[in-house]
């Protein structure tokens, strides 16, 4: 009986390793230089040689310890730990006390998924048009115009790793009315919700791209074949745990590659066996895709240079926030209170030391041989060579 061929991060490099050169070949819609630096960042991570290093010099024994630097790349498994725990602090921070919020999940069907897939500048346009939406919704459910706020995240795949653009939004569960006053929304009805966005959408596509003959009967398939209106899911009841709660919560939306190495369950040299949860049928599919295709399923999702994938509307926006958080706390119904009045501001990254110990649970800086602290001796860049040397810096003091 033969064992089951270890499988670890090193196995997803190793599938672009083997075939990335090929793969540009066969799609040159892909042979592009910002793709192949992304992924070539994602193959040398972790190499001293390619990524540089930082030397730690022990100061009771004289031990030179080596870390290579990170590509601290969203499509780097092994960078997505720390990126997710970065985002969890910082849309932890971005919550209002007091105010409730709700998950909505506004989808595209499958017939239209072809007209983001080829016209990626619609993506940005198209996380703004969760705003108008909702606010539409409100005003026609409740007959009120409300100053709502969205946390919107786009994702571009679908379970099995194929391109399925939809938007997760965190919104307000209620809003500042004309007069100044806080309005609470129980519920966010379904059947306007789904017409709503079934107009939004389809007027969005129409107004945006060239009226082309496929174009023009994909939108009357929309309005045709959906008297009840596209799909939009509300979770029920408050986004769970608020906080670093619904952060984590969302984080999950937005980083890494679309699948993580426990799903990988064979690579072979040619085909890739994986596993999802089919949301359909809720139960575990399994696909064995040859290499390339797997590669095709990962690399659809790399958005455009400084595309942001989390974006904030009405009072949750960055030029609104740190004003508007107050007043709303002050006129909330229950009034919360918060220990750090000031806690939304931006963090700064957290030394390495730290981020170590809180992902692994050890002090990095430990010498392995004598049990001493070590200090930085010597950072070195590819590209810059030695940009810092024999300068022993105090260190982060980990509290036991």
């Amino acid at each position: 009986m033969t064992s089951r061929p270890h499988i670890d991060k090193k196995t997803f490099k190793q599938i672009f390793h083997e075939h990335w050169d090929e793969f540009k070949r066969l799609n040159p819609r892909y042979n592009t230089s910002y793709h192949s630096d992304v992924i070539q960042k994602m193959l040398d991570c972790g190499d001293p040689a390619k990524m540089g290093h930082i030397g730690y010099l022990c100061t009771g024994c004289g031990h030179i310890h080596q870390v290579a630097m990170s590509c601290k790349s969203s499509f780097c498994l092994s960078c997505a730990k720390p990126y997710t725990d970065r985002w969890v602090e910082f849309i932890g921070r971005r919550l209002i006390p007091g105010v409730t919020y709700r998950h909505v999940v506004l989808t595209v069907p499958d017939f239209l998924q072809i007209h983001f897939y080829r016209n990626r500048e619609l993506l940005g346009p198209f996380m703004q048009l969760a705003m108008p939406c909702l606010k539409d919704v409100f005003k026609t459910a409740f007959g009120i115009q409300l100053d709502i706020g969205l946390v919107v995240v786009l994702q571009t795949f679908g379970r099995p790793g194929t391109f399925n653009v939809h938007l997760h939004v965190i919104v307000s569960s209620g809003g500042i009315t004309a007069s100044g006053q806080w309005r609470q929304v129980g519920y966010i009805p379904f059947t306007i919700l789904h017409r709503k966005w079934q107009y939004h959408l389809l007027t969005f596509l129409k107004q945006r791209l060239a009226l082309t003959p496929q174009l023009a009967r994909d939108i009357d398939r929309g309005w045709r074949n959906y008297p009840s209106g596209f799909v939009a899911n509300v979770q029920k009841g408050k986004v769970p745990g608020g906080g670093k709660g619904l952060a984590r919560y969302l984080a999950k939306y937005v980083v890494s590659p679309p699948i993580s190495v426990r799903r990988i369950e064979m690579y072979d040299g040619q085909n890739v066996r994986y596993w999802y949860h089919d949301h359909k049928t809720r139960k575990i599919k399994v696909e064995t895709v040859p290499a390339s295709t797997f590669i095709g399923r990962m690399i659809q999702h790399i958005l455009p240079k400084g595309f942001q994938r989390i974006r904030y509307y009405g009072f949750q926006a960055n030029a609104r926030y740190a004003a508007t958080r107050p007043v709303i706390i002050a006129i909330l119904p229950r009034a919360a209170t918060t220990e750090d009045p000031l806690g939304y501001r931006v963090i700064s990254r957290k030394p390495f030391q730290m981020l170590f110990w809180e992902t692994y649970g050890r002090d990095p800086l430990i010498c392995p041989h004598c049990g001493s602290q070590m200090e930085v001796d010597t950072v070195w860049h590819p590209k810059y060579g030695i940009i810092r040397q024999h300068t022993h810096s105090h260190t982060y003091k980990i509290a036991s």
